[in-house]
């Protein structure tokens, strides 16, 4: 019997070297000692004794042992040597009783190298188990500024909430976001400093079996597509779409159909460019489907009306953001007339899952749901109903089924900061900022760059409105800034001077510009692609990518308001600047722009795409401030913030 296992075992052992050999790959066990000599070592830290999964043992700790083994670890010796007896007898050994010692690992960069087990090891993964128990010291990497590093420091901690080793992620953020999509920090036990404590036995329990059967069903649906991410950033995916607290209540079937369901979105993760930016009306949005005959349907015909949905985080009488949205679902009504029919609903995040499907039940065929705070729950709605059109207002997208839109506002922002820059009197200006997410450095940066356009000499003081303990306005009057840039929109029944670009001197506040948002030039776009049939046009075009549309001041969708305060020189020079930003011959974001710390950003001749631009995570040279993090937030900004964090 042990023979012919070893035999069965050799030739699995041959198969694998000589495919290695052919494709030009190392054919025996890696070893750590080797791979030690061109990486230094930070020290160790000795884990304890625990299982571990067997595919994450990656080699040896020896190099003497390499050559006994093949890289699926199956032995490679003949069996009439010394090697082949114990194998044998380690082999009959652990089919009787198992594995009754554990091995001695060191554990680097999130893989195991036997230091003493190898048989063992080889023999348990003839017999096909996925774990062994092991005694593990941690090797510790020297610090570098590489990805791998950065991913490496962040499965500690998250190894250290969750217990888990087999999880593996090739994006930096990939571990903080899954730990804050299964328990986010708000829910979780917090130890002494703030920190989230491990998880109990029975959470973990539960990830460890619902990454099991995703992983295995992953790998065999998608295994041919040779997706270039791992097996743990598609179960990120399939977490933040779902939410783990309905993926544990599932049944391995009932998994396999909800990753049925979303099986484009992993082909979507990974393309190298996952997201397709749709900067102006396509032309292919305005080709009328052969099954429509006009171009809209017919006025006071009931049977054609479009119903659609507009769903506000806050009322619009007290919420600038909402109160814009709602301007742009007003214009729609006057756009189209009978054609279509709006509703709008307010909801808290909590609440929003119940009333889109309120409002799909009112017979709404096409929802908006205008706040970023609505992403996830929008995906997961838009997975569950592929009959209704939804679409969420964020940069922050990843998903082929649920399209987002979003306006360059990062334009305006430059054009409010060529008019700071010259009308500031001390060489100071001032910024406040909202939130530390995606889009906003974009804005804060345009805005610099504006003001060092025509005042090289001046500089922008950035503070933020959602810090803890903390007034921004408190701040620039300690240091004489008396001009400010608050947040873009207003709504009724807020204070009026507070937004926009405003000089504050003592109590008089006198505003000199603003950013406008004319969300009803997009809305009425993507409403009219609907009508005429269009729709999928976008979506064909682009098979493999997720949609955001991204539209600026060339669409009419951004504008700026200035006040007649303005000098008429300075007047003149917004209006050629916003004209050749709208005929496309003016780019905030073109070289030469210098960070900060002195690194050179864009270089001269050089634009960002808008993928750069959204994700910008620096700030320019004239910038004095800091993107804070967003454990630094007051409480209730810390979960928004968290979910469209920069650092990803």
């Amino acid at each position: 019997m042990a023979i012919q296992d070893y035999l069965k075992a050799q030739k699995m052992a041959e198969k694998q070297y000589r495919q290695a050999v052919s494709a030009g790959t190392y054919p025996f066990l890696p070893d750590l000692e080797h791979i030690l000599r061109n990486s230094e070592a930070d020290g160790q830290i000795p884990m304890g004794q625990f299982e571990i999964p067997i595919s994450m043992i990656a080699g040896t700790a020896q190099a003497e042992r390499t050559s006994a083994f093949a890289s699926n670890f199956m032995p490679l010796l003949e069996y009439d040597t010394e090697f082949g007896s114990k194998w044998s007898s380690l082999c009959d050994s652990v089919h009787e009783v198992g594995v009754n010692e554990p091995i001695k690992v060191m554990e680097y960069m999130q893989r195991f190298y036997v230091a003493e087990g190898n048989k063992r090891v080889s023999v348990s993964r003839y017999y096909g188990a996925v774990s062994i128990e092991a005694v593990v010291t941690r090797i510790l990497p020297k610090q570098t500024d590489s990805n791998d590093y950065k991913i490496y420091t962040e499965f500690i901690e998250f190894h250290r909430i969750s217990g888990l080793y087999e999880i593996q992620m090739s994006q930096v953020g990939g571990f903080p976001r899954l730990i804050q999509a299964i328990l986010p920090i708000e829910e979780a036990e917090l130890l002494p400093k703030g920190m989230p404590a491990p998880w109990n036995e029975e959470l973990r329990k539960d990830v460890k079996f619902a990454y099991s059967v995703f992983e295995a069903y992953y790998r065999s649906k998608t295994g041919a597509m040779r997706l270039p991410i791992t097996v743990g950033d598609a179960f990120l995916h399939f977490v933040e779409i779902y939410g783990f607290d309905k993926i544990r209540t599932l049944s391995s079937l009932e998994m396999h159909r909800h990753i049925d369901r979303i099986r484009e979105e992993f082909r979507v993760l990974g393309n190298e460019n996952p997201t397709s930016h749709i900067l102006n009306p396509t032309e292919s949005s305005k080709k009328v489907a052969l099954s429509k005959k006009i171009p809209l349907p017919l006025p006071g015909v009931s049977s054609s009306v479009l119903r659609i949905g507009f769903i506000f985080h806050k009322d619009p009488q007290s919420s600038g953001w909402s109160y814009n949205h709602e301007i742009g679902r007003r214009y729609l009504e006057d756009s189209f007339g009978d054609a279509i029919a709006t509703q709008s609903y307010i909801c808290t995040v909590e609440e929003v899952s119940q009333t889109i499907q309120k409002a799909i039940e009112d017979g709404n065929k096409l929802i908006f749901t205008t706040s970023p705070l609505f992403h996830a729950i929008s995906m997961r709605m838009a997975v569950e109903h592929p009959e209704i059109i939804l679409l969420n207002c964020s940069v922050n997208t990843a998903y082929k089924q649920l399209r987002t839109y979003y306006l360059r506002i990062y334009e305006a922002k430059f054009i409010t900061g060529m008019i700071a820059g010259s009308m500031t009197e001390n060489e100071r200006v001032g910024y406040i900022a909202d939130y530390p997410v995606l889009g906003t450095p974009a804005s804060v940066s345009a805005f610099a760059l504006g003001v060092k356009l025509v005042n090289p000499r001046a500089m922008v003081y950035l503070d933020w409105s959602t810090l803890e303990n903390h007034d921004p306005v408190a701040y620039f009057r300690s240091r004489q800034i008396d001009l400010i840039s608050d947040r873009d929109i207003n709504a009724p029944m807020l204070e009026e001077a507070t937004f926009g670009l405003y000089g504050l001197y003592g109590d008089v506040s006198f505003r000199l510009a603003a950013p406008l948002w004319h969300w009803g030039s997009l809305y009425e776009d993507l409403v009219h692609s609907v009508l005429i049939g269009a729709w999928k046009n976008d979506g064909n075009d682009n098979e493999t990518r997720a949609l955001n549309y991204y539209w600026g001041m060339s669409s009419g969708a951004i504008d700026v308001a200035c006040s007649e305060r303005l000098p008429s020189g300075t007047q003149k020079l917004v209006r050629l600047v916003q004209e050749r930003i709208t005929a496309g011959a003016l780019e905030p974001f073109s070289g030469v722009i210098y960070a900060q710390d002195g690194t050179c950003k864009v270089e001269q001749g050089q634009s960002l795409t808008p993928d750069e631009i959204i994700t910008i995570d620096w700030l320019p040279d004239n910038v004095v401030g800091r993107l804070p993090d967003v454990s630094e937030l007051a409480p209730q900004f810390r979960e928004f913030a968290s979910w469209h964090t920069i650092k990803r």
